[in-house]
């Protein structure tokens, strides 16, 4: 398995990659037996963060940070059949054991704000995936033309989330909030749409 880990300073938001597949994991609502806890889930469409999904240690690099998601983008090969064509599998994760909120911060804004990166998280997974979805794994020298795509897309993706945290200031420009939060929930309409964003 060939795997790249990149980890971001503003959120710890992290891009990854693997040839051929890292298991993937839903948030599971059935639980059976309640002491199993998830560490980590994918986005899903109607389903918020809560702070209960932020239970790792907290890492303050300053006074003034209150909570950090850690979120990625990955893909995967994956073949479902001997003999049947390779898919490229393209999914973001969210790490509860690595997401981290202060005591004291537990507010619905900070959450609110948290919920934008990996909102974020999920419009450049779909960018992603778009932009891969051309590609037969199958093809000699599509493994760099992937990395090409996943690096260019992972640029675009940082620079984005450091835009969210500058204009927003962190979360604390109630105005600039609002106006982010607007803007990626049309993106993700649009998406869902089958617009290009």
């Amino acid at each position: 398995m060939n795997c790249v880990q990149r980890n971001c300073v503003y959120a710890l938001i992290g891009l990854g990659m693997c040839f051929p597949g890292i298991t993937t994991m839903g948030r599971d609502n059935s639980k059976t037996d309640e002491t199993i806890v998830k560490d980590k889930f994918q986005w899903q469409e109607h389903e918020k963060l809560s702070w209960d999904d932020f239970r790792g240690t907290v890492n303050a690099t300053h006074d003034e940070s209150a909570a950090a998601t850690y979120c990625s983008i990955g893909f995967k090969t994956n073949t479902a059949t001997p003999g049947s064509k390779p898919e490229i599998v393209v999914y973001n994760t969210f790490y509860t054991n690595r997401s981290w909120v202060r005591s004291d911060a537990r507010v619905q804004s900070i959450l609110d704000h948290e919920q934008g990166h990996f909102d974020l998280c999920e419009i450049y997974t779909r960018k992603l995936k778009d932009r891969m979805s051309n590609f037969n794994p199958g093809t000699p020298g599509v493994k760099q033309a992937l990395m090409d795509i996943y690096s260019e897309v992972s640029r675009e993706y940082e620079t984005r989330q450091q835009a969210y945290e500058d204009e927003t200031t962190h979360g604390t420009n109630i105005a600039q909030q609002k106006r982010w939060q607007e803007k990626i929930a049309s993106e993700l309409m649009l998406q869902n749409q089958g617009s290009p964003v």
